[in-house]
């Protein structure tokens, strides 16, 4: 059992490490989140109504609310704060973007780091850990080493 904590631990840390390293990115491009999206977005060679298109097909096929080349516009324009953040997994699919970067730049945290905060005090007390401990960019690194390390452990058991 202290085994699968460790690893829910090293997997969470892992996914925490990315979002930082995202933001971290961000920081030092100063991009915005609209802004990111319009790059990736020409990138793809997308008007901003066939990628409205998209997304707004992705979302309906999940009983979502609908999305426009009009509020993409605005985003695009930072004119809006960032979208949901399944509207940010669904632009993340549509533009090959990975959606940690996209949802750090939003100022958001994966679905599923989310849940795992939900579910366990355990991840709880070691992400408020982590964050007293005031850690900077080589200790993340550490860590994030440290986490591969015992994932690989387990792989070999």
């Amino acid at each position: 059992m202290e085994n699968s904590i460790l690893i829910q631990f090293a997997y969470f840390l892992v996914l925490t490490f990315n979002s930082i390293l995202a933001l971290i990115v961000d920081m030092a491009t100063n991009q915005t989140f609209g802004q990111r999206i319009r790059e990736l977005r020409k990138a793809k060679n997308l008007t901003q109504r066939e990628l409205a298109e998209r997304v707004a097909a992705r979302l309906k096929e999940e009983d979502r609310r609908g999305f426009d080349v009009t509020y993409l516009s605005k985003i695009e324009n930072d004119k809006m704060p960032p979208p949901s953040t399944i509207a940010i997994m669904q632009l993340a699919k549509e533009l090959d973007a990975h959606s940690d970067e996209l949802l750090a730049l939003a100022g958001k945290a994966p679905m599923d780091l989310g849940q795992t905060l939900k579910e366990s005090e355990a991840a709880r007390l070691f992400y408020r850990s982590a964050q007293e401990l005031n850690l900077d960019e080589d200790d993340w690194k550490t860590m994030k080493a440290l986490m591969e390390y015992l994932m690989q452990r387990r792989t070999k058991e």
